[in-house]
């Protein structure tokens, strides 16, 4: 895959400006991962640079990635030196007012879009966005062109009339986002069954010392086989992205491998209510995405930066 920095980027925004312009909520403190800092001193009412700070260019040397408040969808940016990834991104019926969003912003596109699996809370916005003149240079895919499900084939048209080229990602790729010192993103696909939420592809993202794991769906069955059969996968990681939406436990086996220091959850309280308690009992901090969308920063140190915007809270 070339690897070309091009769109500033940053839809996070994925947040669908549900909480406009209102000020962000910090988070307290955790071992590795504080709220955002401002140069060298915290600042507790730094914004989550939702608005026009995207059109900023970013530092070299960082990792940042934003989890989404968009519904209970998987949907993130991640950039790193310039270039930017989309993974995910919700259903045919967020895609308006995202693109409504994104162009009053003057965001045209990312670098990469890439597709954990074909059900709709993961492809169908891309579908919509690739189809109403958003930019990308790829289109990330577990499946072949010619893919026998509708919605994948509507994918692959709508890359093809954008002239966005179509890759095929396989188990074991890698790749590096932001060019030679950027982060490594490695993909991983458990092909045992057919099921779409089984094998969607996971991806560990890392930069430096720190590092992401995003288990796309993969829940239950599949990841019990993962542990009986994937060893070799590297595991461990600071940040989980519980597998789909948390609507039940991730495996205890695979948990300890991770050993994250917390966990994102797609989901709202009562949705994801198995992985949030069970991550409770296993004292790690967990965040619903539908409480707030997060931002995720590193330059690969010692620690992470968050915060997470709880200001539609406070509306209600």
């Amino acid at each position: 895959m070339k690897r070309t920095a091009l769109f500033f980027l940053s839809l996070l925004i994925l947040c669908l400006a549900l909480s406009g312009q209102a000020a962000v909520l910090p988070e307290e403190k955790y071992t590795t991962c504080y709220p955002i800092i401002k140069g060298n001193a915290f600042d507790e009412h730094a914004p989550v640079p939702f608005s026009e700070a995207f059109k900023d260019d970013q530092p070299q040397g960082e990792l940042e990635i934003w989890f989404g408040r968009i519904s209970v969808c998987d949907g993130f940016i991640v950039r790193c030196n310039g270039e930017s990834m989309l993974i995910d991104g919700g259903t045919f019926s967020h895609g308006a007012a995202t693109k409504a969003l994104l162009e009053k912003l003057s965001i045209t596109g990312v670098d990469y879009i890439f597709n954990t699996h074909h059900h709709d809370d993961h492809l169908e916005m891309q579908v919509y966005l690739m189809s109403h003149g958003f930019k990308a240079k790829e289109f990330l895919t577990p499946y072949p062109r010619g893919y026998n499900v509708a919605a994948q084939r509507k994918a692959e048209q709508a890359a093809d009339a954008a002239g966005i080229a179509y890759h095929v990602i396989k188990d074991g790729d890698e790749m590096r986002l932001g060019g030679e010192n950027g982060a490594l993103v490695q993909f991983f696909r458990w092909t045992g069954v057919s099921e779409p939420n089984y094998n969607s592809v996971m991806c560990k993202i890392t930069l430096g010392q720190r590092s992401v794991f995003l288990m796309a769906d993969v829940i239950s069955f599949a990841q019990q086989s993962l542990v009986s059969e994937r060893p070799d996968i590297p595991w461990k990681s600071d940040i989980l992205k519980a597998g789909h939406h948390g609507y039940t436990t991730q495996d205890p086996t695979l948990m300890q491998w991770i050993d994250p220091e917390i966990c994102i959850v797609t989901n709202s309280l009562l949705g994801g209510k198995a992985t949030l308690d069970q991550m409770k009992r296993l004292s790690i901090p967990a965040f619903s995405t539908n409480q707030g969308a997060i931002y995720c920063h590193t330059d690969g140190g010692e620690n992470w930066y968050y915060l997470q915007d709880k200001t539609h809270l406070n509306k209600k």
